[in-house]
């Protein structure tokens, strides 16, 4: 089976690739810049494009059997926004698609996702689901809770900041809840879609944690002590709005506090129900993939 991968160098795209590859499918990816493809043990096909141009777009989608779209961005910068890029970008992908006689299309998008969200990355997440929902290509699309393993931009962070500072930041109470979910959790779901169309899924991990709690998992991996360090909401508001001005992408957004705010948990039921799949929880994924880092 030949399958397209869009956002195949991001960091669930790279882990998806290696599945496939593993799984000895035939993988075409689309690249907007000259990229590194020994990242992968196998050989993958490369389209140089972006999906922002139909032409790249097309032959991108010719002859694959499932389209994977996983590009997208936490932050706007000068020439990528949510309307450009996320909203957009779908949409001129999900043409291709239809032009090519796609199979099936699968879609990352994001928990938090609806029509009427407070955030613009939630309202763009929105609008490509629609794109896709009403292309009348049988779909899959996730909706996963904040992601972590080996290369996220989460956890990763996180850690950096443990070992580098002897304050963590934390913007509020830190008490807004989060449900981090393994990222060969996410994969192994996946890439097991042959028997499930057009259903949208919210996936999470298995267990839902306060900003702090997850503070609190990792340093003690880590066997670092640090202090936290409150920032009230209201000042990073101001900060941020600053910071958006003159620096792109801003290292934290307004957009982005308001997704804070909200939390991003869910109810698996669904997700155990079709997939059968039992997350692991953060701190077993921690040691899975950052084994003895987390002692230095």
């Amino acid at each position: 089976m030949k399958i397209g991968v869009t956002g195949a160098f991001g960091f669930v795209g790279s882990h998806l690739v290696k599945r496939l590859l593993e799984k000895n499918h035939s993988v075409k990816v689309l690249a907007h810049s000259k990229k590194d493809i020994s990242l992968w043990s196998k050989p993958v096909e490369t389209i140089d494009g972006s999906v922002n141009d139909q032409g790249s777009l097309d032959l991108f989608c010719e002859d694959i059997d499932i389209l994977y779209h996983l590009v997208g961005i936490i932050a706007e910068t000068h020439t990528k926004t949510f309307s450009k890029t996320v909203s957009e970008g779908t949409q001129n992908i999900v043409t291709a698609a239809k032009n090519q006689n796609v199979k099936k299309i699968i879609y990352l998008s994001a928990l938090g996702t609806a029509e009427n969200a407070l955030s613009k990355y939630h309202q763009s997440k929105y609008i490509a689901e629609q794109a896709v929902v009403t292309s009348q290509i049988p779909y899959l699309i996730f909706r996963p809770s904040v992601l972590f393993g080996n290369g996220d931009g989460f956890i990763s962070m996180l850690e950096k900041m443990i070992r580098f500072s002897l304050f963590l930041p934390v913007i509020g109470t830190g008490k807004y809840k989060m449900q981090p979910l393994y990222i060969d959790d996410l994969i192994t779901m996946m890439t097991d879609v042959d028997k499930i169309d057009n259903e949208i899924i919210e996936v999470g991990g298995p267990e839902k944690l306060e900003y702090l709690q997850i503070l609190h998992i990792l340093k003690k991996q880590m066997g670092k002590k640090r202090l936290n360090f409150f920032i009230p909401v209201m000042l990073m508001k101001i900060v941020s709005s600053v910071l958006e001005k003159i620096i792109k992408p801003a290292p934290i957004t307004r957009d982005q506090i308001l997704m804070m705010e909200s939390g991003s948990t869910c109810d698996t039921e669904k997700m155990q129900k079709l997939f059968l799949i039992n997350p692991i929880s953060l701190e077993d994924g921690l040691q899975k993939y950052m084994g003895s880092l987390c002692q230095k």
